[in-house]
């Protein structure tokens, strides 16, 4: 496995492979604006700038946001409604600088997809947001359930069978070390660990 600092040097690193896999939150954007966004969008519906603060404070805490600050101001009936809103955003969201460039000059000499976890919907939502153009999407969920999430492999066979470039010809780039890189390790690719030290699942 490869370890790297910044996810702009993923293109050093992928000479001798056909097929370059990304993953997507805190990978090629930051999931952090994603939840901001998501509060955000909250408080503009509660029409309460003060609760788009509290959420975000919340969560740095490691709490249940929005249990916590809807306990708080004593509207817990409406947590539903705030998290649909929340899962259903239009996500106010970047590529980190020099991704889209990056991904533009991969693409011209070799295959890209994205494998991701999560709600179809918000997946999605944040693909659109982000403006990738990739060859080939897999959403675990789609493929019938939580079950399909990473470290399940079906998402990564189902990229090799699209591609139809050998296992060992691909490489899987991602920032979750518990989870990531053990269907692709199985199944001989290549990986790379973007230690993203400002996301959610950095562990030191």
């Amino acid at each position: 496995m490869i370890e790297i600092a910044n996810i702009l040097e993923v293109e050093k690193n992928i000479a001798d492979v056909e097929a370059v896999i990304f993953d997507l939150d805190d990978t090629l954007y930051s999931e952090k604006d994603y939840v901001r966004s998501g509060y955000k969008k909250i408080s503009e519906y509660l029409q309460n700038p003060q609760i788009e603060l509290d959420l975000w404070d919340s969560f740095v805490k490691g709490e249940k946001a929005i249990d916590v600050v809807f306990n708080k101001y004593g509207i817990i009936e409406k947590k539903e409604i705030a998290l649909s809103i929340y899962r259903n955003q239009k996500p106010e969201i970047k590529l980190y600088d020099g991704v889209f460039e990056m991904i533009s000059r991969i693409r011209k000499k070799k295959k890209i997809g994205i494998i991701t976890d999560g709600r179809p919907v918000s997946q999605h939502a944040k693909i659109t947001a982000l403006g990738i153009e990739v060859d080939k999407i897999v959403v675990t969920d789609e493929l019938g359930g939580i079950e399909f999430r990473k470290p399940n492999k079906k998402a990564f066979v189902i990229m090799q069978e699209c591609f139809e470039v050998p296992f060992e010809k691909m490489v899987y780039i991602g920032d979750n070390i518990l989870k990531d890189f053990v269907a692709p390790t199985n199944l001989g690719m290549k990986s790379i660990y973007f230690r993203n030290v400002n996301g959610l699942y950095y562990f030191s």
